[in-house]
């Protein structure tokens, strides 16, 4: 190898590593703050075999105007419930229809495995876990404007098949950006 190639070949590897160090730098400069609000809710004790209906199970206010840019809601059965969550401006779940769904942002329906031995009345009955997330992300450039002041609710509709009686939780997480 002639002194010149190797100059070269050292002065390409050089100017490839020194043209990298902008791009990354120039990428960071890019990223726009995302800001995450943890909306918790609960039906209160969901008595075995009952259903248990609650608007307004957890609420969270915006100060500020907001875009609603992508939600997701944690799937926490691993027994026999089925849960119907719905995240909303509404005060009232099930009001979204149609051309009249303004503030209607999220809804998701999941059921827990169920029960290993449904002739049984104690003890370990249940098999599997049912531990997904449910998220919606909206296309870029896009998302559901809430104005500051207006709650969003998380509302619930919980049938609980089990044999226990259980206090059901659930969380949602908004990922939004303040707008102006």
């Amino acid at each position: 190898m002639t002194f010149h190639s190797m100059f070269f070949r050292v002065a390409v590897a050089c100017a490839a590593l020194f043209s990298l160090a902008p791009v990354g730098a120039a990428m960071a400069d890019d990223i726009k703050p995302l800001s995450t609000a943890v909306l918790k809710s609960t039906t209160g004790l969901c008595k075995r075999g009952q259903i248990c209906h609650k608007d307004r199970a957890g609420s969270w206010t915006p100060k500020t105007a907001i875009a609603i840019l992508g939600v997701s809601v944690a799937e926490q059965a691993d027994i026999d419930l089925y849960t119907d969550v719905e995240v909303s401006t509404r005060a009232e779940m099930y009001q979204c229809a149609g051309d009249d769904s303004k503030g209607c942002i999220f809804r998701a329906k999941y059921a827990g495995p169920g029960l290993f031995d449904y002739s049984a009345n104690s003890g370990s009955t249940y098999i599997g876990s049912n531990i997904t997330n449910t998220t919606i992300m909206f296309p870029t450039g896009y998302g559901i404007m809430v104005p500051a002041g207006e709650p969003i609710y998380i509302h619930l509709d919980v049938r609980n098949g089990s044999l226990i009686d259980l206090k059901v939780d659930q969380d949602a997480w908004i990922y939004y950006v303040p707008v102006d």
